[in-house]
């Protein structure tokens, strides 16, 4: 008894995360993610992709459903922009809140749509990579939940298991990138300049955010070493991730190491996971701080 009051007081309470969510706090949440779309959207010139070599196409997900037709008139300038413009205006179209049920979920549907077939183009040109897989998962959360409302617009939980799922989903994808370098890697993965060599690879490679330093990490024994040490200790903290669903004092000391990795990654390496980093935001459970962000229908 004495040992498991111990571990309480270290541990403090669990409690399911948003359990207690509102209207209102959906609502901000399905704003917030759509808008965070927009953003990427705009940020990506995704037709240049048209001056690539043809050799380079590799239809990857729902294309490989597509006719070589459709591809050819899919994987050229006008169809990228065609594509793209489809996106925007869908994605704008979910940001008003309706109160016709049936309307929302068509709209959300069709941007799940849309956006898988976006997120495929993109990589139909390279490696796979797991930027914006968060965020499309969340879309097709939203979608989900908007088809259950349709059928239980009076389930208790339905302002909760919305956000519960997108909050299991963004720690789930931690989860699964940090067994994947354990199991892929193995040991040796913590041991040898794993680091260094990736923040090298990524600064000559190139992306949005360039800060034109991580090839100069060999040069820098401490940051070298800053690195490498604290790939194990990111990689518990990812396989660990689904704890914050329900251990409010683990959220609070995952949320400023995650952030501080993300802001690294940036850093030395070109990464900005800034779409992950604003879902943060869900982790802080917030009908429990404020009374209006809170169900009132029992």
């Amino acid at each position: 008894m004495e040992a498991a009051e111990k571990l309480r007081n270290l541990t403090g309470p669990f409690a399911l995360i948003h359990e207690q969510a509102g209207p209102r706090l959906l609502a901000l949440t399905r704003l917030g993610i759509f808008a965070l779309w927009i953003v990427k959207l705009l940020l990506d010139p995704v037709w240049r992709l048209a001056d690539m070599p043809p050799e380079m196409v590799r239809p990857v997900g729902v294309l490989n459903l597509f006719s070589p037709t459709a591809l050819g008139a899919l994987f050229n300038e006008l169809g990228l922009m065609r594509m793209w413009d489809c996106a925007l205006v869908v994605v704008i179209c979910c940001l008003p809140q309706t109160r016709w049920l049936i309307g929302t979920a068509l709209r959300y549907t069709l941007a799940a749509i849309v956006l898988t077939v976006y997120s495929s183009v993109i990589r139909s040109f390279g490696p796979a990579v797991h930027t914006d897989i968060v965020l499309l998962l969340a879309t097709y959360a939203l979608a989900l939940f908007a088809w259950a409302d349709l059928f239980s617009p009076r389930a208790p939980g339905r302002y909760s298991y919305p956000l519960i799922t997108i909050v299991l989903l963004l720690t789930l994808a931690y989860t699964l990138v940090g067994l994947n370098r354990l199991v892929t890697g193995g040991p040796g993965v913590f041991a040898g300049p794993t680091m260094t060599s990736w923040a090298v690879d990524a600064s000559l490679r190139g992306y949005y955010f360039n800060t034109g330093i991580g090839w100069r990490v060999p040069q820098w024994p401490f940051v070298n070493f800053m690195l490498q040490a604290g790939l194990p200790g990111i990689t518990v903290f990812e396989i660990a991730a689904p704890l914050c669903v329900a251990w409010p004092r683990f959220r609070w000391v995952f949320i400023p190491v995650m952030l501080s990795f993300h802001a690294l990654s940036l850093v030395f390496m070109n990464i900005f996971f800034f779409d992950d980093m604003l879902l943060y935001l869900l982790l802080i459970d917030w009908s429990r701080k404020f009374p209006d962000m809170r169900r009132v229908d029992g």
